[in-house]
């Protein structure tokens, strides 16, 4: 990416590609003329967030134009994964919005959106928006190219030179939070679990809605087995910023690991409600439903999500599983069965089709499939338990070692 600085006086650079993000079609066109009319000519467009992420993954792209409201994966969403990646996480990013109501603005801010773009909009006011940006990014601020330096210099573990930048950043700007934020970061990786947490309660004392900080407090808190502060800290930052899918989605899971049954279902239900099209969070509420033998929930989610998904035959054996828990075998002896007719050959669902049919009573046939697991994968530890618990026959072989190994069974059936 070859993105310049420009000026209102500056002729474009027709060098530029931009990627427009809309899921009206009309909108992308009106915003597409207008970039032909300042001399942009290659535009590429995507008709929603996953189609331009894609874009995005198969197209060198120099600035994106990105509507917040879109179905599936939002602009928001689709902004995270640009910071997340190594190759994209500098792209020029402008937000096209119909309003900018607080929360948006928090949770945009956190994910570094470059500038905002309020609809409906004139040519020239995108045109002052695609040049700041382009001048912003040309021409860094002093603290903005000094902490770009700390990124690089912590990713390459020069701790030492890293601190001593961010000593300088604090003469710059004593008082902005992104500076006490790289600080415990590298308080982080130097192990200095005390340091970082006073770094972080900097960065929050500087600018008290700086979910970053509240984020790594967390994981801080993680780390020294607090884990009533950590789920403080992850509370505060998803009052903030409350349309974080994934921050619902892990506050949900600690406070399940918390025994705060209630509290997760709500926190799980505000994820699934952020991010309705987005499979791995769904899954992964799912995933942490089961682990707590919640197993009805669990259920309700995997059959939502295996009518979306026919073919996923992780999620048959997900759903088997759930219903297996719940004393309904012959449903989860159906679902492996459809799942094997699709792939014979996964040793998972043979041993989980194993599994329900011994409980099921029919051990001739649970034989069958648990010596396929194992012609497919001779060292199946969990697999030679469930064989040598049928050769000796029920009440032979001691429970609690065959129960560990179908729990074990349970978090590795993974059949993407």
């Amino acid at each position: 990416m070859g993105s310049q600085g420009m000026t209102m006086t500056d002729p474009p650079d027709r060098s530029l590609t931009f990627l427009v993000a809309d899921d009206h079609r009309d909108v992308r066109k009106s915003i597409r003329k207008m970039l032909n009319s300042l001399g942009h000519t290659s535009v590429l467009e995507g008709k929603d967030g996953l189609d331009a992420w894609q874009r995005l993954l198969d197209d060198p792209v120099d600035v994106a134009i990105v509507d917040l409201f879109m179905p599936g994966l939002d602009g928001i969403g689709l902004l995270r994964r640009v910071r997340k990646d190594e190759r994209l996480r500098n792209l020029p990013f402008i937000m096209v919005t119909g309003e900018l109501a607080e929360e948006i603005v928090a949770e945009a801010a956190e994910t570094d959106v470059d500038a905002y773009i309020i609809k409906p909009f004139a040519v020239q006011t995108l045109e002052e928006k695609i040049n700041a940006v382009l001048d912003r990014r040309a021409n860094p601020s002093p603290l903005d190219g000094c902490l770009r330096l700390v990124q690089v210099l912590i990713g390459e573990g020069e701790y030492n030179r890293a601190l001593g930048e961010l000593k300088a950043a604090m003469t710059l700007q004593p008082e902005n939070p992104r500076v006490y934020q790289h600080l415990g970061e590298l308080y982080v990786c130097r192990g200095m679990l005390e340091d970082a947490e006073k770094a972080f309660r900097k960065a929050i004392h500087c600018e008290p809605r700086f979910t970053r900080a509240y984020d790594s407090l967390a994981e801080v808190f993680a780390r020294k087995g607090d884990r009533e502060r950590m789920i403080a800290a992850m509370r505060k930052a998803t009052a903030i910023s409350p349309k974080n899918a994934n921050r619902q989605l892990n506050l949900g899971k600690a406070l399940l690991e918390n025994d705060a049954v209630e509290d997760a279902r709500k926190a799980f239900e505000q994820a699934a409600r952020e991010a309705p099209a987005d499979l791995p969070i769904r899954r992964e509420i799912g995933e942490a439903l089961l682990a707590r033998n919640l197993n009805s929930e669990a259920e309700e989610i995997f059959r939502v999500l295996l009518n979306e998904n026919p073919s996923d035959l992780h999620l048959y054996n997900r759903l088997g599983i759930a219903c297996r828990k719940q004393g309904r075998l012959h449903e989860a002896i159906d679902l492996y069965g459809k799942a094997i007719l699709m792939d014979p050959d996964d040793d998972h669902l043979r041993y989980n089709m194993a599994r329900v049919l011994m409980e099921a009573g029919r051990e001739s046939e649970a034989r069958e499939h648990v010596l396929k697991a194992l012609v497919l994968y001779p060292d199946f530890p969990e697999a030679k338990a469930l064989l040598d618990r049928l050769d000796r026959g029920p009440g032979k072989t001691p429970e609690r070692t065959f129960e560990a190994a179908d729990d074990l069974m349970g978090e590795r059936g993974s059949m993407s």
